[in-house]
């Protein structure tokens, strides 16, 4: 296997590492499943022995190679992750584990050792250009029942700014409330926007993630050409893994084109409105506390924003979580498990719902359409009545409410 791939410096870490187990039981799939030969832990002492076996001394005068049952055991590893980053946090000689469990994805792809589910999604989202692999001229039918829409459904050359819906929000319907709230909120402001319709194309995050590196360039150069041809000055996205590929690793990934607008996700985007006082915020009193998305927190690093958007609106009792910003807990959406194993995502959903419930809160908000989605789920399937949103819904909820 092409642990060589790994590079220097993943190498080097991948020495580095005690074994010290501090990451154990910060692990999602780990509490999730109670496996400890997924936890961050054990990959790393896997991933090391097979190293050591396929590249060390004794090795190569034995010519010894990975048995099916070892490479087996470490795609089961590789791919039974969140890739929330939360083992990270509390790394003591502070190892970016995330980007070897990325890089050996990419290595588990090339050797053809990826989940037989993976495969197909890369194939078909290919040919669709998003994720719900249905013709991507249905983009903007969320759009349909929010009330002034003027015939070209905000699908135009050019604008101030482009929203970048995402495939989530555009195609599952237990989402439509995000970009229809998005949509109402630019109204309100009188934002001059756009939508790319279908020729917004899936950002190329679950090809990305799932080690099929070379597969998503083609998406991210036709997004870039798209917006920039569009002379936007900002790109919005209300997704966080959207926003983590624009803003992160198409600067890093596609060097040779530049983008002349700045991204933003949504949260920021209307958090400097509220500040130029372009919408007025109406009391919405409720308790209420906040879920980081991984993407959008520990991935990307917003943490503030969110928080000022909520203390921003007039009769909001705002709670924190037990656990928070960088320390937060995942939903289980992330990673693409929830396509390999569902009933590892749903127990980590379920942790999270266990939290959000200790809180009495009336609301969770959160700042991701999949943690809306699982969050949602899991507080059903505990009989809660702690309703979810997404923080536009929130802003949206406080336009509407009288003075």
């Amino acid at each position: 296997m092409r642990f060589d791939k790994l590079g220097v410096k993943q190498l080097a870490e991948l020495d580095a590492c005690t074994r010290c187990g501090n990451c154990l039981d910060l692990c999602s799939a780990y509490l999730g499943s109670g496996d400890v030969s997924i936890s961050p832990k054990k990959k790393m002492e896997k991933l090391k022995n097979a190293v050591n076996k396929e590249y060390g001394l004794l090795s190569r005068l034995l010519k010894k190679k990975l048995t099916r049952k070892e490479t087996e055991a470490i795609s089961h590893a590789a791919f039974a992750c969140t890739m929330c980053s939360r083992c990270e946090v509390d790394c003591h000689i502070n190892i970016k584990l995330q980007d070897i469990w990325l890089r050996l994805r990419e290595i588990l792809v090339d050797e053809g050792e990826h989940p037989e589910a993976l495969g197909m999604m890369r194939d078909r989202l290919k040919k669709s250009r998003n994720v719900s692999f249905d013709t991507n001229e249905g983009r903007t039918d969320w759009i349909k029942p929010v009330p002034g829409i003027p015939e070209d459904r905000f699908i135009r050359e050019s604008a101030q700014v482009v929203y970048f819906v995402g495939c989530v929000s555009s195609f599952s319907p237990r989402t439509f409330k995000i970009p229809r709230s998005v949509v109402r909120i630019f109204q309100e402001a009188d934002i001059d926007f756009a939508l790319l319709g279908d020729e917004e194309w899936c950002c190329g995050f679950p090809l990305m993630s799932s080690g099929f590196v070379k597969d998503f360039i083609e998406f991210a150069e036709h997004n870039i050409e798209r917006v920039n041809n569009s002379g936007a000055e900002y790109l919005v996205t209300s997704c966080p893994s959207c926003y983590h590929m624009w803003s992160h690793v198409y600067p890093e990934m596609i060097k040779d084109t530049k983008m002349n607008f700045k991204v933003l996700h949504a949260v920021q985007y209307l958090y400097m409105l509220v500040k130029e006082g372009r919408i007025k915020l109406n009391p919405v009193n409720k308790k209420v506390t906040y879920h980081d998305p991984c993407d959008l927190g520990r991935n990307s690093g917003i943490y503030e924003e969110p928080r000022k958007l909520i203390r921003s609106v007039p009769g909001v009792e705002f709670i924190e979580l037990e656990n928070s910003g960088k320390y937060a807990t995942c939903c289980g959406g992330g990673g693409n498990v929830e396509s390999i194993d569902a009933g590892l995502s749903s127990n980590i959903a379920a942790i999270k719902a266990g939290e959000v419930i200790k809180t009495g809160a009336d609301m969770v908000v959160t700042s991701c359409q999949q943690c809306v989605r699982t969050i949602t789920t899991a507080l059903k399937k505990e009989k809660s009545k702690i309703k979810t949103i997404d923080l536009v819904q929130l802003v949206i909820e406080s336009i509407r409410e009288e003075s």
